[in-house]
C-alpha cells in the first residue's frame, strides 16, 4: 500500500496521485499531514497515527513537509519499515537553499555562486559589494519566489533586506543576478534517476522571477546531454529519487539554481506519450 500525503500547502499533486492510483488499481492510504502524531512506547516501538488511525504502508510517495514539524518525526518512523522515495533528511536538505548549495559544492557541481550571510545588513551589503550588483537576495527557506528580492544598488538591497528580515530569524543567501538568462529558468523533473520532463519557464511581463506562481509561461525544451546529466546527477547527490532541478544557461555552461524535493509535476505541460503522475506513482513501488 502506497502512502500519499495531503498537505494544505500543496493540494494538486496529492489529488492527482490519488486519481492515478485509482486508474492503475494501486491500493493507497491517504495520510492527513496536519493530524500526524507519533507514539513511542516500550512494547510497540514507534507508531505513526493520523486522524484516521495507525498509518501502515509499504511505500511513501513524494511529500511536502513545510509547516508541520511533527511530520518530520513521523516520516522518520515510517522510513524504518517502508520504502520512502525521498528520505526525510534529503528533503530537509533540499528545502534549505544554503544546505543545498553546500552539498552541491561538495561534489563540485556547477551552480550559481552563493554567499550565505547572517541576518545582518552590514554582512549582506558587504557580500553584495563583493559580488557586484545586480544581486539576488533570498531566505534559505521558501518556495515560488516568495522570499526572494532583486537589488540593483545598496538602497534597493536595504529595502529588500528589511522585507526579508521581517519574516523572522534565519540566514540569507546573496547571489549574482544571472543577467544572460534573465527572466528564464529550466525546470527538469527527475524520478527514479531518469529525466521525466523538462521545460523552459519565462517570466511574465514586468517580472524577473520565472516562477509559475508569478505568472510565468512554460514551453517544452530539449535538454543537452550535459544538462540532462547535470540534473540527474544532482538529484542523486542530494539523495532524492524525485526532484525538480532548476538550471540556468550561461556562457560557461549550465549551472544549477535550486533543487526542489517536491516539484509540482501537475503544472508541467503534457509530455507526448507520457503521464507524469503515473510515472511518479509507479516509481514509488517498493524495489
Amino acid at each position: 500500500m502506497i502512502g500519499i500525503v495531503r498537505n494544505p500547502y500543496s493540494t494538486s499533486a496529492p489529488s492527482r496521485l490519488v486519481e492515478a492510483a485509482a486508474e492503475l488499481g494501486i491500493p493507497i492510504r491517504v495520510i492527513d499531514l496536519p493530524t500526524l502524531s507519533v507514539e513511542v512506547n516500550v512494547n510497540d516501538g514507534a507508531i505513526v497515527r493520523d486522524a484516521v488511525g495507525v498509518v501502515d504502508i509499504v511505500s511513501l510517495a513524494p511529500y511536502l513537509l513545510s509547516g508541520y514539524a511533527t511530520a518530520v518525526y513521523a516520516v522518520r518512523v515510517l522510513s524504518q519499515r517502508a520504502y520512502v522515495q525521498n528520505p526525510v533528511e534529503s528533503v530537509l536538505m533540499a528545502d534549505d537553499k544554503a544546505a543545498t548549495a553546500v552539498r552541491l559544492s561538495h561534489f563540485s557541481f556547477p551552480q550559481v555562486p552563493s554567499m550565505i550571510c547572517p541576518l545582518d545588513l552590514r554582512h549582506v551589503l558587504s557580500a553584495a559589494e563583493k559580488i557586484q550588483y545586480p544581486v539576488v537576495m533570498k531566505r534559505t527557506h521558501g518556495a515560488n519566489g516568495r522570499w526572494v528580492r532583486r537589488a540593483d544598488n545598496p538602497t534597493s538591497l536595504t529595502e529588500g533586506f528589511h522585507e526579508l528580515e521581517s519574516r523572522g530569524p534565519g540566514a540569507l543567501i546573496v547571489q549574482p543576478q544571472v543577467t544572460e538568462f534573465y527572466g528564464r529558468s529550466i525546470r527538469a523533473v527527475i524520478t527514479g534517476q531518469r529525466l521525466l520532463a523538462a521545460e523552459l519557464r519565462v517570466a511574465a511581463a514586468g517580472e524577473w522571477r520565472s516562477n509559475m506562481a508569478h505568472g510565468a509561461t512554460q514551453h517544452h525544451i530539449d535538454l543537452t546531454t550535459t544538462e540532462a546529466a547535470l540534473a540527474t546527477d544532482a538529484a542523486l547527490a542530494m539523495g532524492l529519487n524525485h526532484a525538480g532541478i532548476d538550471i540556468l544557461r550561461t556562457t560557461r555552461g549550465p549551472v544549477i539554481l535550486e533543487v526542489n524535493s517536491y516539484p509540482d509535476f501537475t503544472k508541467m505541460l503534457a509530455q507526448p506519450g507520457k503521464d507524469l503522475t503515473k510515472a511518479v506513482l509507479l516509481a514509488c513501488l517498493p524495489h
